[in-house]
């Protein structure tokens, strides 16, 4: 007897096809989406689950509806676009992590130096909490959690620019980093030195020190790739163990 699948696995499967055509470039921006009926029977799916899907890549920002015009696949510059290319784009190059690391060092230093003093002090005060729950998840040997802090972490830093597509870059950047960053949590000494490394930097925030955050920044993105590296070496020679859905393809939130 066949398997019946859950309603709900058939609007991610829908939605899935819909984002890899607009990825992929077979839709693109500003291109009217094919009619429901042509999209039913591509998909395989009902008119219900296809509109809930619909409604979902909407929510994200990748299409949008113009009435009865239909649904448009969202411009370019779209944010959560940017983040979903450059992701997809990261999953399938894993081997390419230490230029991204070095891309992010580069992007994220400069939006350090274009901080205010207010924003420095703002991102401090938040960044401190995010580092006691990143602190917390190390201690109980849950580098999931540590690693997903991290993302958080990083995303802070980012957010006090108003230029929406670079946001939308380095999330991508930073999403599709976590592989690595996985790595290096399932390490506990490396990941009291990244956690160190994150103190560090807020501790220049808070008092507006932004020439040194940008330093120890780039000091930390340019250890995190060194460790990283190392992490891979040991596993491809057996001589370490690998870490926890390393296999870039498993859910970052799946517990193990």
């Amino acid at each position: 007897m066949a398997r019946k699948v859950h309603e709900g696995g058939l609007v991610a499967v829908a939605s899935e096809v819909i984002r890899n055509l607009i990825l992929a470039g077979e839709l693109g921006s500003g291109d009217r989406l094919p009619a429901e009926r042509e999209l039913v029977k591509k998909i395989g799916v009902s008119r219900t689950v296809l509109r809930e899907a619909l409604s979902s890549l909407e929510a994200l920002g990748m299409i949008e509806s113009r009435g009865t015009l239909g649904r448009f696949v969202s411009p370019v510059g779209s944010p959560e676009k940017s983040r979903l290319i450059v992701a997809s784009w990261l999953h399938n190059h894993a081997p390419e992590l230490l230029e991204i690391d070095e891309i992010r060092s580069v992007l994220e230093g400069y939006l350090l130096r274009v901080m205010t003093d207010w924003d420095a002090i703002d991102a401090s005060r938040k960044a401190s909490t995010i580092l006691r729950e990143q602190e917390r998840a190390i201690e109980r040997d849950d580098p999931i959690a540590a690693a997903e802090a991290d993302a958080e972490f990083h995303r802070l830093l980012c957010s006090y620019t108003p230029n929406t597509a670079l946001r939308g870059l380095l999330d991508g950047l930073i999403e599709g980093s976590q592989r690595g960053a996985l790595a290096v949590y399932s390490i506990p000494d490396a990941a009291r030195r990244s956690l160190n490394q994150h103190q560090g930097i807020v501790q220049a925030l808070a008092v507006s020190d932004i020439d040194r955050a940008v330093e120890l920044a780039r000091e930390h993105m340019v250890d995190a790739a060194r460790r990283y590296s190392e992490r891979e070496v040991d596993t491809q020679l057996g001589r370490g163990v690998t870490p926890p859905l390393l296999d870039s393809t498993a859910p970052l939130h799946a517990k193990v």
